[in-house]
């Protein structure tokens, strides 16, 4: 009854991973790892739908063999699959960084004022969000007679044909209500986006059905929280909010606090901070930065001219031998969030020396993301006007143990870091809170934290540099 199969698809791969107990203690093993990504079509970029419901049985399948009694999916946030009432797929599935989505922002404040909305929704503005997407879509798709599910709720009617909106990525679509936590009839009524397009929200933990396809012998299938982001803070073992940052590490890095009080300010706003909903009646307070999509996009660059794709160890290892401090780059600027980044053009925009070799690049990339986390963090506690001394930092990045002690030293916080697979691990947490195996999600991150993996970094004084350095780019680092 342990054993459970955890489905994480991110920007630019997917796994599906097999948890167990040993002994209490949450244990993953990776089973089926896939690539994914967006590609260019028709002058659009459009996920690969189809390849990622294969990928997904076909891993799903091994599962089964070696004793999966239950799985689940999470996936990235805010895009979505259109369906006939009927289930038929209409038309691609466009991914959150086609430029074509920006002009959804000016479409949705002609019929709800900014303030408003965010007064409702609490979340950040964000050229990419659900609502943007659907303001600037072909209006032939949204109707009474359509459905929308986000991207890890068409994966499970794919393959269970139930239709439902898990409540953790459907508050990310900025059209639902966190405290009511359902869909904002306000907010749909304004946009004129009939409710009849939506499907029912239910909160992360509920068993959704049995799936179809006979490779799969009729596997439970549960709806985790089915955003990755709040998969992993349900996988992250911290033992105290009130005292602790989280910082999920991936291609963007949210960097926030888990709390069951806040509610939209509109001081809030003013900061971009968002409001997105978790397990357990919880709401997670979010800054969105730019994580490892540079350097993934420098990857990919590099694997076009090398025949190869770089090894990430390597790249860290050679960046950690470059000279420090050489130079940094906004890695938040509107120009390089679009797929299709190169080398030279992140140089372009490097403010001090500009490095002349693939180390000095990387050095430069993450350099410049760790003074962003730090600056980002003394934001939220400005606002809030609460010090969290610590920050658990979880994601593939949190086994890089020299990027976790530069944001040690830069935020003067103690780091704890890992799992490496928060998402995975928070995905199987529920569902084995679902199955009755830990009675809440607080009993399932006792059990995590004792993940031989876990490690601490304390500062070692160098924040001075730190916050030298940020300032460069007028980033306060107090």
């Amino acid at each position: 009854m342990s054993v459970v199969a955890a489905v994480d698809i991110g920007a630019t791969s997917g796994r599906v991973m097999l948890a167990e107990l040993d002994a209490g203690v949450p244990r993953l093993r990776e089973i089926h790892r896939f690539r994914n990504g967006p590609r260019e079509v028709d002058g659009r970029w459009v996920w690969p739908f189809d390849s990622l419901c294969e990928e997904v049985i076909l891993g799903l399948g091994k599962a089964v063999a070696l004793g999966a009694s239950s799985c689940g999916i999470d996936t990235w946030a805010v895009d979505y699959v259109v369906f006939t009432s009927e289930g038929k797929q209409v038309g691609p599935v466009y991914a959150y960084r086609d430029p074509a989505h920006a002009r959804g922002i000016e479409l949705t404040r002609q019929k709800l004022p900014r303030p408003r909305h965010y007064e409702i929704s609490g979340i950040q503005e964000l050229p990419f969000n659900t609502v943007y997407q659907l303001l600037a879509e072909d209006p032939s798709r949204i109707s009474v007679d359509s459905r929308l599910l986000l991207v890890p709720d068409a994966l499970e009617f794919m393959l269970t044909g139930e239709m439902g909106a898990e409540l953790s990525n459907a508050s990310t679509t900025a059209l639902v209500d966190p405290v009511t936590r359902d869909w904002s009839l306000e907010v749909l009524e304004s946009l004129t986006l009939p409710v009849e397009f939506f499907s029912p929200v239910h909160e992360p933990g509920r068993f959704r059905g049995l799936c179809r396809d006979v490779r799969l012998e009729k596997l439970p299938f549960i709806s985790v929280a089915t955003h990755d982001t709040a998969s992993a803070f349900a996988g992250t073992p911290i033992l105290d909010r009130d005292t602790s940052f989280i910082i999920s590490l991936g291609t963007w890095a949210l960097v926030g606090f888990e709390t069951t009080e806040a509610k939209p300010q509109v001081a809030a706003a003013d900061i971009n901070l968002t409001h997105e909903l978790g397990v357990d009646s919880t709401v997670r307070c979010l800054k969105n930065v730019t994580g490892m999509w540079l350097l993934e996009e420098c990857r990919r660059f590099w694997e076009h001219t090398d025949g190869q794709l770089p090894d990430i160890p390597e790249l860290f290892a050679l960046a950690q031998n470059f000279t420090e401090f050489s130079g940094i780059v906004d890695v938040d600027r509107p120009e390089l969030a679009a797929p299709g980044q190169t080398p030279d053009k992140i140089l372009t925009y490097v403010v001090g020396l500009s490095p002349d070799t693939r180390a000095g690049l990387v050095r430069v990339l993450l350099e410049s993301l760790t003074a962003r986390l730090a600056s980002q963090m003394c934001m939220i506690e400005r606002f809030t006007g609460h010090i969290r001394p610590t920050v658990h930092i979880v994601g593939g990045s949190s086994r890089n143990g020299f990027l976790m002690q530069w944001i040690a030293n830069a935020s003067g916080k103690t780091v704890i870091a890992g799992p490496v697979e928060a998402a995975c691990v928070g995905n199987a947490a529920v569902q084995w809170c679902a199955k009755g195996v830990f009675e809440n999600i607080s009993q399932a991150r006792a059990a995590i934290a004792l993940m031989p993996e876990i490690r601490t970094f304390e500062p070692n004084g160098s924040k001075n540099q730190w916050q030298d350095y940020a300032r460069t780019l007028d980033w306060e680092i107090t």
